[in-house]
């Protein structure tokens, strides 16, 4: 891997589990607060995407 791609890497990678905390704090919050988990759920459904183009991108890093 080049330089370039192993800082693309990184930011994702920061990018993603910035989300994943996120999603855990809402999930949390409408737990404690009664209230609904649809954000929560949301977002969660937008990191499972976000995790499969990562995956992706990284299959065609590894395949070069």
């Amino acid at each position: 891997m080049t330089d370039e791609q192993i800082d693309i890497m990184v930011k994702m990678h920061r990018y993603l589990i910035q989300n994943e905390i996120n999603h855990t704090f809402q999930r949390f919050y409408a737990l404690n607060h009664n209230k609904d988990y649809s954000a929560a759920n949301r977002l969660e459904a937008f990191n499972d995407t976000e995790w499969e183009k990562f995956a992706k991108w990284f299959k065609v890093i590894r395949d070069e």
